[in-house]
């Protein structure tokens, strides 16, 4: 380990959520100060451990007020923000996506202008590209179809031009699949790890649709290695293996390692209205620039997240 988060001052928006709560881990592992800011309703389950190593501000990151007075206070080396609404296919608000979104990360940099930081590291969505048939590269049009995709793209937009503007350093990284421990039960792979522990049936779609999934903390080392490049400054990186599968070898994969005796449903649940069916990335760009490349591969990145799952079972009701 090097000495680049030692005692730097770190600040992660989002750190409720399943990347953030990986990523606070991550920073106390890296001997950083951690300061979240997270709204007083957020459910804190995922760091519930972690709380007395790290420094709560309560606030919304819609409220520009509060938000510049945490900025001000704790005065970040490093931010990181991994708030975001509308990954749960769910939320469909389209003034709460806007908000969060968009206004959310405009709030930190507005107030990141008049003092500065090391860097900004913002995390995208491969929802920005829309549903692309070929393989996607950073600079390909932007086609967002859904309220999440459409804000994040114009987020990304938007924060990579003030901070151009105010010479600010911003990466921010596209993630496609991720996948790993504390997930939403309502996601892909929680929800079958967690129907087959429960002996419940497993109603999928067809799972013709092609994903990239990639193990959280093959994630989180992308995520480090921009931080850590002083050369890297204001870039996009899509970060995935690079490799598609349909969602069917996923599914077998977990069914295979788990010696799940029932079978899963394929087709008894339709497919959503604006599917993605092929988001495929080039990672030629992150693999060259950053030295990225993921250093657990799937299979054991799946043997650990089935693992938590049996062993934190009780956590999902």
């Amino acid at each position: 380990m090097d000495s680049t988060f030692i005692n730097k001052r770190v600040l992660i928006t989002g750190a409720s959520g399943f990347i953030g709560s990986h990523l606070v881990r991550r920073m106390l592992e890296e001997n950083a100060q951690v300061y979240i800011i997270v709204r007083e309703t957020s459910d804190l389950w995922r760091i519930e451990e972690l709380l007395k190593d790290i420094i709560i501000y309560p606030s919304d990151s819609r409220d520009a007020e509060k938000i510049d007075k945490s900025v001000r206070t704790i005065k970040p080396d490093y931010v990181f923000n991994m708030a975001a609404y509308g990954v749960d296919a769910r939320q469909k608000d389209y003034l709460t996506a806007a908000n969060t979104n968009i206004i959310g990360i405009m709030n930190l940099i507005n107030s990141l202008i008049s003092i500065g930081c090391k860097k900004i590291l913002n995390i995208g969505t491969c929802m920005e590209y829309g549903n692309k048939q070929e393989i996607i590269k950073e600079d390909a049009y932007l086609e967002p179809f859904n309220i999440y995709g459409s804000t994040k793209a114009a987020a990304t937009m938007l924060a990579h031009q003030v901070s151009r503007e105010n010479n600010l350093d911003i990466v921010t990284l596209r993630a496609f699949g991720v996948f790993g421990e504390n997930e939403g039960s309502h996601k892909f792979f929680p929800h079958i790890i967690l129907s087959i522990l429960r002996n419940e049936d497993v109603n999928l779609t067809g799972c013709e649709q092609y994903r990239d999934y990639s193990y959280i903390e093959n994630i989180l080392d992308g995520f480090i290695l921009a931080a850590k490049n002083e050369t890297v400054k204001n870039e996009i990186f899509n970060i995935g293996t690079g490799e598609i599968h349909p969602l069917k070898y996923y599914v077998d994969k977990v069914y295979e390692k788990m010696n799940a005796v029932k079978k899963p449903n394929y087709g008894a649940i339709p497919y959503r209205s604006g599917e993605v069916w092929k988001p495929h990335p080039d990672v030629n760009k992150i693999r060259k620039i950053l030295g990225w490349k993921p250093k657990i591969d799937f299979d054991e990145g799946l043997d650990r997240t089935i693992q938590w799952y049996e062993q934190n079972k009780k956590k999902y009701k």
